[in-house]
């Protein structure tokens, strides 16, 4: 027996020798060998047991080993490095979908109703506002000039619909001679300018569309064409900017979906790019110091990196684009990936030190650690497939790809690999004894602590558990429209300046629909009009624009243009007079993005700040309160973008939670299968249930809420998390077959698989944790809770796992 084994890890050529002897007994051949085995009496039946298992072993590790030829291996190589070329050359046609309208539910019954508002009206968030702040008020006629200026060459850039500002506004006025319009703004003399002012000041509608409320800056809106791509969406904000620089307007600033997607875009891609090279860099660091070796960085790293370079080929070949998710493919995929070279090496290196050779030891490691790291790959994949539960495709692909990019990197890990090891020269650890290895005591040292500790490390777990439940009641469901930027970031800051000034960026849609009659009813606009004020006063709506704000200035300029008849006639016949002039007044488009063709649908839209969804839907479920008790002559439905973000994020929670659950229930089926034992089911799951309770708790007690950046780590998490439990349950289920008592087959399943467990968890860790240097919020939280999930679980793998194999498992006799 080689030194350094365990005791009870007999020689294999003995072990064969007295295989055979019981074979040839059995098939009336060696009489002696039956007289030996009648002569151990009552343990013969066990032994002859033992004797089968490990003759069908020594079995299955020779057919291994008769495939594992450097000829194979050179052939293996040179298949796979063609397969490699093609999908290098599938890169070529890659694309990225920046898409964000994807990411609504196609099972969500609200975006049919919101694909067809926008139908009729044009879509909410085709907008950019922009903003100029001038001191001490922009009642200054060098600012407007300049302002007005900048406003006419953006209604000339491509892509623009219209531009509205106060400078290029105008008041309509009937008079007995007819319909005119007076500019609301005259900058040309100060006189003029005086009288504007305080005219426009004292409308409150203008002033809270327009301006700041110390008058210290002013608001232009430009609504862009609907539906335009990242492409000519980028162009026209690039245009914008240029257009901004040359105005000579000092302090401008810009908010809206056009502005933030270009943004996000840009620093998403740079910080994916960092982030990629830090976990490579970081793994090959960790890589290093656990085998010391060249090839123990440049291997693993070689064969992870073409599992990255085949899938993102494959999803190109199949004609998939990366969305914003998947571009978090090859980072997820590079740290998950090589859990499972890590184990190969581990166990092919002790192989090496047990003084076999390449083909042997590689042989042996295909045998025991093969089905351990595909049950582990498979749980993985089952943690991203159970994405498919939620009804937003590109997070439906992104489980899908991702899971097929694990197999990816399990199959070139079993190829690819041994190929590589066998061709290359024995490692020097080879030669070192596994008690003179650097993470041998240690982990021995641990082993001892657990075994001298069972009923502490067991209470403590109990108390834990006992006291995550009640945090976990404390998470709620919540998110913001800007969430995923820090709060210093200047385009942020953006935004919080028009929440503070302009009462906020978030866009409000209220869809109206006329049943009795059409939308320029009176009972209609009256009903209009009452809701318009319970927006105002509870739902903090402003730069309300409706029908009955329109029939409102109507009124007004029907009476000369005295603010008192800010108002809605009170006649029938007068209200249908003023619907058709406002036609003349402001003309067919205004009209059109307010009324549509039919007559019968309306719109109510307005901004709002962004308080969070948590707080909307609150306010949601008091304004449908309100509505179905105060609506007779119309039925009015919330829609809009944002509002389809708050429910989409609700939902999607939900459906995450419930992935996590099918997950949950995969998996405990898989163990069930695999170690035919419900103890030993019960045993895999503890460990790591405990894990996700904790990481639960630890997001209630630090605020951070449920939404879908933290909803899809809890799934995901608990996939890579119960790899390392299925690695050390397989590698006792094998030293239990090996005929090893219970507590001696732990003792080498914790010795020989823990550090394999700790140098993947320890990898996996630093690979996610690298990411909370991230500025966006959900790449943060992706590495923060990832990462602490790993690092609970490594903790209970390697404290509660042995005590809850000793304790539950004592009368288990054959796991196979």
């Amino acid at each position: 027996m080689p030194k350094g084994d365990a005791p009870g890890a007999e020689n294999t050529c003995a072990n064969v020798s007295v295989a055979a002897s019981a074979n040839d007994e059995r098939k009336g051949g060696n009489p002696m060998a039956g007289k030996a085995t009648r002569a151990l009496g009552p343990h013969s039946a066990p032994l002859s047991a033992a004797i089968d298992r490990h003759v069908l072993m020594e079995a299955r590790i020779r057919s291994i080993e008769r495939w594992l030829t450097p000829r194979h291996a050179r052939f293996a190589l040179v298949t796979l490095a063609l397969l490699s070329l093609a999908f290098g050359l599938a890169l070529r046609d890659v694309r990225l979908d920046h898409d964000f309208e994807r990411f609504f539910p196609t099972d969500d019954p609200e975006l049919d109703r919101y694909l067809s508002f926008r139908e009729r009206f044009g879509g909410d968030d085709d907008f950019l506002l922009i903003g100029a702040a001038h001191s001490p008020s922009v009642f200054d006629s060098a600012f407007l000039a300049r302002f007005d200026a900048l406003a006419d060459a953006l209604s000339e850039a491509d892509h623009v619909r219209k531009v509205t500002a106060i400078t290029n506004s105008e008041e309509p006025r009937l008079t007995p001679v007819g319909l005119f319009a007076v500019p609301w703004l005259r900058w040309e003399a100060d006189s003029l300018l005086r009288a504007d002012s305080a005219r426009v000041w004292n409308d409150p509608l203008l002033r809270e569309a327009h301006f700041a409320p110390d008058a210290g800056a002013m608001l232009m809106v430009l609504r862009a064409e609907p539906g335009l791509s990242k492409e000519r969406s980028d162009a026209l904000f690039l245009a914008v900017q240029s257009a901004v620089e040359a105005s000579g307007l000092e302090n401008v600033r810009m908010g809206g979906r056009i502005h933030g997607q270009y943004w996000y875009i840009q620093k998403m891609q740079r910080e994916l790019v960092l982030f990629f090279s830090v976990s490579v860099a970081l793994l090959a660091i960790f890589l290093a110091a656990g085998f010391r070796t060249w090839w123990g960085v440049v291997v693993p790293i070689t064969v992870v990196g073409l599992s990255v370079l085949w899938q993102v080929g494959i999803m190109t070949l199949m004609g998939k684009p990366l969305t914003v998710l998947t571009m978090l493919l090859p980072t997820i995929l590079f740290v998950v990936g090589m859990s499972d070279v890590v184990h190969i090496l581990q166990r092919y290196i002790e192989a090496l030190r047990n003084g076999h050779v390449k083909a042997r030891a590689l042989a042996i490691t295909y045998y025991e650690v093969g089905l351990a790291t595909f049950l582990t790959s498979l749980t993985t994949a089952i943690g991203f497939a159970t994405l498919m539960s939620s009804g937003i495709q590109p997070i439906r692909e992104f489980g899908v790809f991702t899971g097929i990019g694990v197999f990816v990197a399990f199959s070139l890990a079993f190829t690819l690999l041994p190929a590589l090891l066998l061709l290359l020269p024995t490692p020097v650890q080879a030669g070192v004894r596994i008690e003179a290895s650097t993470w041998h005591w240690p982990l021995h040292r641990l082993l001892r602590f657990v075994l001298k500790r069972r009923a502490w490390i067991v209470a403590g777990a109990a108390i834990l558990f006992v006291a995550c439940l009640p945090a976990v009641q404390l998470l709620k469901v919540d998110n913001h429209l800007l969430e995923d930027w820090p709060d210093d970031d200047p385009q942020k800051q953006d935004y919080f300046w028009f929440e503070e000034r302009f009462g906020g960026v978030r866009p409000f849609e209220l869809e109206v629909e006329a049943t009795k009659g059409d939308a320029w009813n009176l009972a209609a606009l009256r009903e209009m009009d009452r809701a318009e004020s319970y927006l105002r006063s509870e739902y903090g709506v402003s730069a309300v624009m409706s029908p009955s704000v329109v029939m409102k200035a109507m009124n007004k300029a029907a009476n000369g243009g005295d603010p008192a008849f800010f108002a809605l006639p009170e006649d029938e016949a007068v209200a249908r007079r003023l619907a058709r002039m406002a036609r003349t007044a402001l003309g067919p488009a205004l009209l059109a993005s307010l009324v549509d063709s039919t007559g019968t649908h309306a719109r109510i839209a307005g901004r709002v700040r962004d308080e969070g969804g948590h707080v909307f839907r609150q306010r949601n479920a008091a304004l449908n309160q309100y509505l179905s008790t105060n609506s007779s002559e119309t039925r009015m439905s919330q829609t809009g973008m944002a509002f389809l973000i708050d429910r989409n994020n609700e939902k999607l929670s939900n459906q995450l939670l419930m992935g996590l659950s099918i997950a949950f229930v995969l998996i405990a089926a898989i163990m069930a299968w695999v170690f035919r034992d419900m103890r030993m089911t019960i045993v895999a799951l503890l460990p790591n249930v405990l894990p996700l309770l904790m990481v639960a708790a630890l997001m209630a007690l630090a605020g951070i809420a449920i939404k879908v950046s933290t909803a899809i780590i809890f799934t995901i998490a608990f996939g890579i998390a119960v790899d390392d439990t299925i690695h050390l349950l397989g590698k006792l289920r094998i030293e239990l077959r090996k005929g090893k008592s219970l507590p001696l087959a732990m003792k080498r399943a914790f010795l020989s698989s823990g550090k394999a467990v700790l140098i993947t968890s320890i990898m996996l860790c630093s690979g996610f944790v690298s990411l909370v240097f991230s500025s966006f919020a959900s790449v943060y939280y992706m590495g923060l809770l990832v990462s602490s999930t790993l690092a609970f679980a490594l903790a209970a793998d390697l404290l509660l796992l042995p005590v809850l194999v000793l304790a539950l498992i004592r009368t288990r006799k054959d796991p196979a």
